[in-house]
């Protein structure tokens, strides 16, 4: 199964302009001249999305559907699954894009850290929904299209404008936004390796994708997970998704159905890797095996 992993799939994403970017943080405008239906994605960290034309519908992994239409924000936070549908209206759909990374999170809550204190224990962890809209943040998008479109990349600017940002939803919020983020940072930080890679591993990531989604860096990602394993991420996920296909292959499914499955796209590379485990390609094998 293909997921785009955001915000980096967006970065070479036709149609989408990088304003300011650093890593995981970013602030992107996005424009369609057609629908896109059914996009997979997982999202690393916490996004924003103003929707200036068109729609956006999301489904979540619980089974809740959200229409964000024009004039309205929608807040999904880091380790996000979802599945979007992004309609055109009148042939253009256009919208703004707000990642914010760990780090500058932490800066913001830190600066609010009595209310996110306060706070955390009475706000549940939503997976996705809506953003209160006032004239300032109006303002605010309406800034970065007067101000910045053609700006060069400036990683200062980026902070402040996230920085600035969240200020804007914290005062039109009354603090839900303080809280929600507090908690949802708590919870996703550093979080199971075990779990994660067994909820994650037929997913197309990249060890950089859950490393990111681990809360670690990625060397201390790498070190924790050769500590528990004795193998590296690499190494370990090669072997759970060639054992999860070799399942599938006894049971009658076809060699590039079962590489898709457990997130193969190029069915050379799934029958290289199947190889490097069991010492002969799947063909082999099952002539072997008549």
């Amino acid at each position: 199964m293909k997921y785009q992993t955001l915000p980096k799939a967006l970065y070479t994403y036709p149609g989408v302009k990088k304003i300011f970017y650093d890593n995981q943080s970013c602030i992107l405008f996005k424009k369609l001249s057609h629908s896109l239906l059914n996009q997979e994605k997982i999202a690393t960290s916490h996004c924003f999305m103003y929707i200036i034309s068109g729609q956006v519908e999301v489904k979540t992994k619980e089974g809740n559907a959200i229409t964000t239409q024009a004039g309205e924000v929608l807040f999904m936070p880091r380790d996000t699954y979802l599945i979007s549908d992004f309609v055109a209206e009148n042939n253009t759909l256009e919208l703004y894009l707000i990642f914010i990374g760990h780090e500058t999170i932490d800066v913001f809550l830190n600066s609010t850290r009595k209310a996110s204190q306060e706070g955390s224990g009475t706000v549940p962890v939503p997976s996705v929904c809506m953003i209160n809209v006032s004239n300032s943040i109006k303002h605010y998008f309406n800034g970065l299209n007067a101000m910045y479109l053609d700006v060069e990349n400036n990683r200062e600017i980026l902070n402040l404008k996230l920085l600035e940002f969240l200020h804007l939803i914290n005062i039109d919020d009354h603090q839900n936004i303080v809280a929600t983020l507090y908690a949802s940072e708590q919870c996703k930080r550093k979080r199971n390796i075990a779990s994660l890679m067994l909820e994650n591993y037929k997913n197309n990531l990249t060890v950089t994708d859950f490393a990111d989604l681990s809360g670690r860096s990625l060397s201390t990602f790498n070190r924790d997970f050769k500590r528990k394993y004795g193998m590296s991420p690499k190494q370990w996920l090669i072997g759970q998704k060639i054992t999860a296909a070799n399942t599938l292959l006894e049971n009658g499914m076809n060699v590039t159905n079962s590489a898709l499955e457990v997130g193969y796209s190029n069915v050379s590379h799934f029958i290289k890797a199947y190889k490097s485990v069991y010492g002969r390609t799947p063909k082999e094998i099952k002539k072997k095996t008549i």
